[in-house]
């Protein structure tokens, strides 16, 4: 990214009257495997409906699912080791993709979360997105990757069955230990309309009553064969089976994400090869 594109764009984000990209932490209780799917489904689906869209690969385990583990990470630009448009790329579903650390060796800095030079450069980043989606999970103390995700949203992913459920309440707890009261979405995976809207109502009448934290439902992703088809195909479900009950679900979902942000202004503010 050139020092112009920069400037162009912090002085657009001046312009729009304080207005932020909507940054969303989502944290799963279901396999490795649907999470990464939801993430590049959701984030296909808001590319799909003209928002500037960022992945930031930021949980404990470097997936290879968004091709990036040989990307150099947001930790090597905070450590002034290379440029920040040196670690993002355009992924194979379409829209841009980063890292937070390059690949740990099973140990993971206790200062990383509240790292200054880490916080700003993803913030910084961030700045150019509409919507920057955060594959995320939680680190050893129960925090989220980076102190700034602690201002913004996070979903949870999870599944109906009661361990998924369990552990989902579980990572609630952990994050309300650190910071108290605040409002999660929920998205149920595998599951019928119904399904989820009972799985919903348990869950949330639970935090409330032992927390008073309120959830917010954010959708159902149904089981869907198709899903499975498009992922072996190596692609989002959205663009090889759009009429897929699922690629409707995920369509459903980033109009939700996209209803409840602001509107920027229409000018494409960064380009990633």
């Amino acid at each position: 990214m050139s020092n112009h594109q920069h400037d162009q764009a912090s002085g657009l984000r001046q312009m729009m009257t304080g207005q932020q990209p909507k940054i969303i932490s989502v944290l799963s209780t279901v396999s490795e495997q649907h999470h990464p799917r939801l993430i590049s489904n959701l984030a296909a689906s808001l590319n799909k409906q003209d928002s500037d869209v960022l992945v930031v690969q930021a949980a404990k385990i470097d997936l290879a699912h968004y091709g990036i583990k040989s990307l150099p990470a947001l930790s090597d630009v905070a450590n002034g080791k290379l440029a920040i448009d040196h670690s993002v790329k355009s992924s194979k579903f379409g829209f841009l993709t980063t890292k937070l650390h390059a690949k740990k060796n099973g140990k993971s800095k206790l200062t990383d979360t509240a790292d200054p030079a880490l916080n700003q450069v993803f913030e910084s980043l961030s700045s150019l997105f509409e919507v920057v989606l955060v594959d995320a999970s939680l680190d050893n103390n129960h925090q989220l990757p980076l102190e700034i995700l602690n201002q913004h949203t996070v979903l949870i992913q999870l599944s109906a069955d009661a361990a998924s459920i369990k552990e989902a309440y579980t990572l609630i707890k952990k994050i309300y230990s650190q910071l108290g009261q605040r409002t999660f979405g929920i998205i149920v995976n595998g599951a019928t309309d119904e399904q989820a809207a009972t799985t919903f109502r348990n869950i949330a009448r639970v935090a409330r009553s032992y927390m008073q934290v309120e959830l917010e439902f954010f959708g159902a992703i149904p089981n869907d064969q198709q899903l499975s088809r498009a992922n072996k195909l190596n692609r989002v479900v959205v663009d090889a089976f759009p009429l897929a009950q699922a690629a409707k679900a995920f369509k459903a979902l980033a109009q939700r994400l996209h209803y409840k942000h602001p509107q920027f202004v229409e000018t494409k503010v960064a380009s990633f090869v």
